[in-house]
């Protein structure tokens, strides 16, 4: 006896209604996800960015008695550096505060400080810079993203 190879395609109504189902809850289980996704992606592009790299990025930064900054997110290197090494060159006073503008610690002419962040939740994004009254001073900082 031979084999019959003919396959029967005919759908009926239920068959069809199962698979419009089914479409329809492919695409609202896609809607409802889309959100999940989009977070995940976020936060992977912030764990990127937060990616040692081992770059330095020297800066030498006029200091007055004026409250000025760097953004280091919003403009070059457009990432937050894991470290600072800052030199007071002189001839004043400088308060300098990291993320903060009114969190800042004091540095002397002369003097070096190094802030780390290599395990802080938070990077150094920015960096406000102000002198005390009288003289104004010149601060080196060399970060590294």
């Amino acid at each position: 006896m031979a084999k019959d190879n003919k396959v029967d395609l005919s759908l009926n109504d239920e068959d069809v209604r199962m698979i419009m189902t089914v479409m329809m809850m492919v695409i609202v289980m896609s809607q409802l996800l889309q959100p999940l996704f989009q977070g995940a992606q976020a936060q992977t592009q912030a764990l990127q960015a937060q990616a040692y790299s081992g770059q330095e990025d020297p800066r030498t930064i006029p200091v007055t008695n004026i409250l000025s900054w760097i953004n280091l997110v919003y403009d070059y290197p457009f990432q937050p550096w894991i470290s600072a090494y800052f030199i007071n060159d002189g001839p004043g006073t400088v308060e300098i505060g990291i993320n903060y503008p009114d969190d800042r610690f004091v540095m002397n002419p002369r003097e070096t400080i190094t802030v780390t962040r290599s395990g802080a939740e938070e990077r150094i994004k920015a960096i406000y810079f102000i002198a005390r009254p009288g003289l104004g001073a010149s601060v080196r900082v060399t970060g590294v993203y």
